[in-house]
Parts: C-alpha cells; sequence; structure tokens
C-alpha cells in the first residue's frame, strides 16, 4: 500500500517547520532536545514545529533547538532517515495542513481540562546548594520548555535515588537519568549544563535501565573536579518532564541542602 507512516508525517511537519530540507544545514540531538542549525532563522516557523509534540523552541542565531523530551533520539533517527529521500526544496510561508490544525485545537482542548491531584514531594537527589529553576544557566531549563523543578548545584560526588522509583533510562553520555517515582512523577535529573559535550567522561554510572531502586541508592558517581574544568556549569536541574495543566510545583528548600532532603512539592 501506498500510506505514509505516522513518523514520516512527524518528520515532514518538522522539515517543513525549519523552513524546508534546502535551510537546514545539521541535525542533532541532546538528551531532551533536537538541535538544528538552518541557513535562515526566519523561515523557521514555531508553531509547526510545536505540532509536532514539541513543548518548546529555543532560537540562538542560525541555531534551532526543538524540546521534545527523551524520546528525541527516536524523533531524531526518523528525521534523518526522512531527510535522506526527501525532495530538496525551501518552503516559505504556507497553509497549515489540515491535521496540523486539528492538532493545535486539541492541544487547546486538553489544556483546559483540569484533574486534582494529591501533593507529591521529590527529595534531591545530591548534596548541594538547591535553587529555583529559573536560576539554571541554560535558556530551556530556566524557561521551563521541558518542565518545572529545581536546581542543585552538586557539593557531593554522588547522585542518589530521590524516592523509590525505577530508573527509565539512562542516557549513553551518562549525564542524566529518566526516572519514574513510585507515585507516578516522571523526572529527568540532569547534571550539569551541556555535559552531553563530555560524551561520559566524568561520570560513572550505578544502575541500569529498568531497575527498581529504593529511595537513597547511589545512582551516578561524579567527577565534580573534572566536570568543574569542562562543563559550562555543574548546576544540575532536577525536573517533571510531564506535568499536567494545574500541577505547579513549590519550591520547599533553598541553599543547603542533604540528599534525600524534600526538594520541591508538586
Amino acid at each position: 500500500g501506498n500510506s505514509v507512516k505516522e513518523e514520516d508525517l512527524v518528520s515532514a511537519s518538522i522539515i517543513r517547520g525549519l523552513g524546508g530540507k534546502k535551510n537546514i544545514s545539521d541535525v542533532d540531538c541532546c538528551a531532551t532536545r533536537l538541535r538544528c542549525t538552518v541557513y535562515q532563522p526566519d523561515l523557521v516557523n514555531d508553531s509547526i514545529l510545536k505540532s509536532t509534540g514539541a513543548s518548546g523552541v529555543v532560537h540562538k542565531g542560525s541555531g534551532v533547538q526543538i524540546i521534545y523530551g527523551p524520546h528525541v533520539t527516536v524523533i531524531k533517527s526518523n528525521l534523518e532517515d526522512y531527510l535522506a529521500k526527501a525532495p530538496e526544496e525551501v518552503i516559505l510561508e504556507e497553509e497549515k495542513t489540515e491535521k496540523e490544525q486539528n492538532i493545535i485545537e486539541e492541544q487547546k482542548k486538553e489544556k483546559t481540562q483540569t484533574k486534582v491531584v494529591q501533593t507529591v514531594v521529590i527529595s534531591s537527589p545530591i548534596q548541594g546548594i538547591a535553587a529555583n529553576l529559573s536560576t539554571a544557566p541554560d535558556e530551556a531549563f530556566a524557561g521551563r520548555m521541558m518542565g518545572d523543578g529545581a536546581v542543585v548545584e552538586p557539593l557531593d560526588s554522588i547522585v542518589k535515588a530521590p524516592e523509590d522509583g525505577e530508573i527509565c533510562f539512562v542516557f549513553e553520555t551518562k549525564h542524566a537519568i529518566g526516572f519514574l517515582t513510585d507515585s507516578g512523577i516522571s523526572l529527568l535529573i540532569h547534571v550539569g549544563i551541556d555535559t552531553v559535550k563530555l560524551n561520559g567522561e566524568g561520570f560513572e554510572i550505578l544502575v541500569e535501565n529498568g531497575q527498581k531502586v529504593k529511595k537513597g541508592t547511589p545512582m551516578l558517581k561524579l567527577d565534580l573536579d573534572y566536570l568543574k574544568k569542562h562543563a559550562p556549569s555543574i548546576v544540575s536541574p532536577v525536573i517533571c518532564t510531564e506535568l499536567e495543566e494545574n500541577q505547579k510545583i513549590r519550591l520547599l528548600k533553598e541553599g543547603e541542602i542533604e540528599a534525600g532532603e524534600e526538594l520541591f512539592a508538586i
């Protein structure tokens, strides 16, 4: 049959949102975002990009970062496969397809439905200095595009499980861990800023994907001296990647905090 695969539709929309294949010079990704370089930044259409499920778009000169969350690696490989066979063209402003319109409408509807949820407390995975997420030296984290939470600047080399839960995934570059608490909260524990570029140097992983852990279980060992030298910052965001519209984060502790001490409430 001649049916178009769902992932190809997403890829096609991303390419359109970036101004067409000819406008894309490079595609890369890190833990949660697709990083693209374009020739003409003004051809980029944020609303088309958001209709592909992105939670935010960050522009830095000719760089465009599209925030998807941890499944970004799948999106990237689909996009690369699709780009290989996509027609060479530059797309100027054009009508959104009916499907994209529908998705945008749906998203609006979903936002208006609210559920009542109980408060959940998340503890710090590491001993250090806690602060508001807006202080993170990275626009996508500080702007809460990947979720809300807090930052902790580590003073100790062991990152521990913040609550009882499960290790969903450990990034290949070891700098971040996706964690699901037994209370159902998806967390991203991201050590340092731009640490994906260190390719795992300075990190030692002590857990594996799918492992169930108790609060306080060591997950990651850091070489703080190495990280301080080589990363732009060791400030480490701890964020909830999937909050309902009506769930808000309340910081419980600022300043010095112990691993296992309450960091924020949802």
